[in-house]
């Protein structure tokens, strides 16, 4: 397996730097074959014989609208890219990453990410727990991102059926950045933003993140060696590769047994290999169509809803034992919650990450009554900032008044 590295951009990833001699030396261990690329991307026949490229933190020099074109066309025949961009992002390192991410649904923000909480030795240091399932984060547990740019997912991406893009890696709930707005670097919250993402492009696949000191052997509590850091890499260049599978998970649940029987009419009949084949194939498209199929599904259950009201006591007499296409249907999750569904669901995240969730709005607020011996709350923004400064927490949320900032404001003005 072959993995070129760009040289031609002024880049800080190089195999000689001793700076990062401990990622070379995985390298070589690992078998790969290694390649630089010294003359640009010029040639789309020049590039395709590397499975993977590595494009790492151009500085002071920006890729040209033909390499970028190059670039894109050997993705979208098969290729692999690794695009690692690091603090500050396009501003601070004077390039144009950016150019090129676009193709692929997502933008290095100019900023640096900060953790006011979990973090090694500087809050510059978060410790990322907050994980989606994917071979990428396959026996990881925990890791640290030092020096690193957040992601932007785009809203809008050209080529949208031909490209699907997911974050694998996100920020604390007490994260906070230095942003670059143009003008000024300022601070401001930014709790669970996207630090890594990957992508389906076509054919091929591209991985990015801002976080270049992953690779470094200068310190052992951020670098290639910190936690689970290099076993982070070495399943991302594995994915890229294409040689990683995820490993099978047993699980049991409960068919229906109209579904069963249909399962196990299909595999014999079309000869699957077993089972799980054709279920994994399922649930693959499935999540492919979440959001149009769970629309539809929708749909059904309120056509459904309304047949139900019209025809209650005709359908009482009709109901069946068996498990039924509208019981099925009526498994999707109802969006509206109630404030009992809220806090057991944060119990049980509470129990899962560690960490302290509260409700920050009153769902009960139309419902309270109204009594004179509650007067009402007056505040100003001399008291927002004063509350904010004091507690890492919001004062005003989507236009109405915490529950903290409430409590708050009561003991402030002993009422």
């Amino acid at each position: 397996m072959k993995i070129a590295f760009d040289y031609s951009h002024n880049n800080f990833l190089t195999l000689e730097s001793s700076s990062f001699g401990e990622f070379t030396q995985f390298l070589f261990t690992s078998g790969y074959k290694l390649g630089k690329i010294e003359t640009g991307f010029n040639s789309l026949d020049n590039i395709e014989k590397y499975n993977v490229i590595i494009l790492s933190t151009p500085r002071n020099t920006s890729l040209k609208s033909n390499e970028i074109k190059i670039l894109e066309n050997y993705v979208k025949n098969g290729g692999s890219l690794l695009i690692v961009s690091s603090s500050g992002g396009d501003y601070t390192n004077g390039t144009n990453l950016n150019e090129l991410t676009q193709k692929f649904g997502f933008e290095f923000f100019s900023d640096e990410i900060y953790d006011s909480v979990n973090f090694v030795n500087l809050q510059k240091r978060p410790i990322i727990t907050r994980f989606k399932p994917h071979v990428i984060t396959e026996h990881i547990k925990k890791i640290v991102f030092s020096s690193s740019c957040s992601i932007k997912i785009l809203e809008f991406i050209e080529d949208e059926k031909n490209v699907k893009i997911q974050w694998i890696l996100k920020s604390g709930l007490n994260s906070w950045h230095k942003l670059y707005d143009g003008e000024y670097w300022i601070e401001e919250d930014n709790p669970k933003v996207p630090l890594m993402v990957v992508v389906e492009y076509f054919n091929g696949k591209v991985v990015g993140f801002g976080n270049l000191s992953i690779f470094s052997s200068l310190a052992r509590e951020y670098g290639f060696s910190a936690f689970d850091n290099d076993i982070l890499i070495a399943n991302i260049l594995s994915f890229l590769i294409g040689s990683l599978e995820s490993e099978g998970k047993p699980v049991t649940i409960e068919l229906n047994l109209d579904l069963y029987y249909w399962v196990e009419d299909i595999v014999k009949k079309e000869k699957w290999d077993n089972t799980g084949d054709l279920i994994n194939v399922s649930l693959k498209y499935f999540k492919d169509n979440y959001d149009s199929i769970i629309k539809e599904i929708k749909k059904l259950r309120l056509e459904r809803l309304e047949k139900r009201k019209a025809y209650k006591k005709a359908k009482e007499k009709e109901e069946k034992k068996e498990v039924t296409e509208e019981e099925v249907i009526d498994k999707v999750p109802v969006l509206e919650r109630k404030k009992e569904d809220l806090e057991d669901i944060m119990d049980a995240l509470e129990d899962i990450t560690g960490e302290k969730y509260e409700i920050s709005i009153d769902l009960d607020e139309d419902k309270v009554e109204k009594n004179d011996d509650n007067p009402k709350l007056e505040y100003n923004e001399d008291d927002i900032i004063e509350f904010e400064e004091k507690f890492p927490k919001k004062a005003i949320w989507q236009g109405k008044i915490t529950k903290s900032f409430k409590k708050w404001l009561k003991e402030k003005n002993k009422l």
